[in-house]
């Protein structure tokens, strides 16, 4: 079963599901697609609008009901989407933004054409935290252009890369898929994931995704990529561990 990193399917948090019919169809639909565990990621914007924590603590524990009452081979943890911003340091600093299922990891994006030095800068202050990001959805910065510029931010700050499955088999501009052909030849891609929301266009497709990795660039690289969150992310927990907001 297939690990989900980034995941919009808690509804009335962000623009993913908006209503619960909404996330129970979406979980019935990460089984289908072979996930057996989703890390819940809603965006958030620090400093710049106000997350509805309580609501996004209610629905994650009645979707963890819905699961349980239905039987399914789901499991959920809380994490985050987090656009940074210059409130991003400090609010991780007060543990007011969850990491990644209770790990030392976050989830963080950026605009998709922020200037790649500010990038830099952004990655310094986070591993100044304590924190170490995964930068998602690595494939829509425009500013990210080759492989030397990804190494360099893996080997400065730690960092790990989400790829969305659904650009593993949509068509890509040429320059742009011989620098995506480069990441998974030179390895340096840590985890594919949906970023799954409740539109059409943007459903599950974990399994498409990874029957087409392992096409293009082998069984042994999906392999890897697919056992990466129990290494990385989820080899602390024990099945009742929950991440919250108020982990340490």
């Amino acid at each position: 079963m297939y690990t989900d990193i980034h995941s919009h399917v808690i509804w009335g948090v962000d623009d993913g599901a908006e209503t619960k019919e909404e996330t129970f169809r979406m979980l019935r639909e990460a089984v289908a697609d072979g996930i057996g565990t989703i890390i819940c990621t809603p965006h958030i914007t620090p400093g710049i609008y106000a997350f509805p924590e309580e609501k996004f603590q209610d629905n994650y524990s009645a979707a963890n009901a819905w699961i349980k009452e239905n039987d399914l081979p789901l499991k959920l943890y809380q994490g985050a989407e987090i656009l940074f911003t210059d409130a991003t340091p400090q609010m991780l600093r007060d543990k007011r933004i969850p990491s990644m299922a209770g790990s030392r990891y976050i989830l963080v994006e950026f605009s998709p054409a922020e200037k790649m030095a500010v990038i830099m800068d952004a990655l310094q202050q986070i591993t100044a935290t304590g924190y170490l990001p995964i930068i998602a959805h690595l494939e829509r910065y425009s500013n990210i252009r080759t492989t030397d510029q990804v190494r360099e931010i893996k080997e400065r700050f730690q960092a790990m890369i989400q790829i969305n499955a659904r650009s593993l088999f949509r068509r890509q501009p040429l320059l742009r898929r011989r620098f995506f052909s480069g990441l998974f030849q030179e390895g340096l891609v840590d985890f594919i994931a949906t970023d799954t929301h409740a539109a059409p266009g943007r459903e599950s497709c974990m399994s498409k995704g990874m029957e087409a990795l392992r096409r293009q660039f082998g069984a042994g690289t999906a392999d890897a990529i697919e056992r990466r969150p129990y290494g990385v992310i989820l080899k602390n927990l024990s099945d009742k561990m929950i991440a919250s907001f108020s982990n340490g």
